[in-house]
């Protein structure tokens, strides 16, 4: 399979038997991809906690705002990548107004770690999102590397998928939607020649 020349926007599943604990059975959504390395997060990460409950406790919400219990802030929060993990990013559907720092990811999401967009998003609450810790990075051609060596397989965004989907079904669901089998026909068993 020929790499495209960039990746991104666009998705990256784990190998089925990849070996490595911070992206087994992950789905990255990879929003740069360029001569200076690789920009993603892991969108079915390790989960945290109820966004309300880790917004609170770690007092980000402003006086006199007080968060709903359903909603976004009723979702599960989840580990975006290892890197800088105490770094907060906000997945959502595009809407009429860009939030600071927006990061495309695609034609209809987009991603922000901008302090004074999640400020905006606890003010007005009329956005859907989904709140990600920390993120996933490659050096220069690191990520091309991995994926020559079939570590990552590269798909395109759908955003249904990434946004709706459930987190713990993903990574299978996107094998499934990408080839049109389960990531378990591609790993040898005990016995096969």
């Amino acid at each position: 399979m020929a790499i495209r020349r960039t990746l991104a926007p666009g998705l990256l599943l784990a190998a089925p038997r990849l070996g490595d604990p911070n992206f087994e059975r992950t789905v990255v959504l990879l929003a740069r991809h360029d001569d200076s390395g690789a920009l993603g997060w892991v969108i079915n990460g390790r989960a945290l906690g109820p966004v309300r409950e880790l917004l609170t406790g770690s007092q980000l919400v402003p006086d006199g705002v007080t968060l709903p219990e359903g909603g976004p802030y009723a979702r599960i929060a989840r580990v975006g990548g290892p890197v800088h993990p105490a770094t907060g990013w906000v997945l959502y559907r595009r809407a009429a107004g860009a939030l600071a720092g927006e990061i495309d990811v695609g034609s209809e999401l987009a991603v922000t770690g901008d302090v004074d967009a999640l400020a905006a998003l606890l003010h007005k609450q009329d956005r859907d999102f989904r709140l990600m810790l920390g993120y996933a990075g490659w050096g220069p051609q690191q990520l091309d590397g991995e994926v020559s060596q079939g570590v990552w397989l590269p798909a395109d965004v759908d955003a249904d998928l990434v946004f709706d989907g459930d987190p713990d079904a993903l990574w299978e669901g996107a094998y499934r939607q990408t080839i049109g089998t389960s990531p378990g026909a591609f790993v040898r068993t005990r016995g096969s020649a």
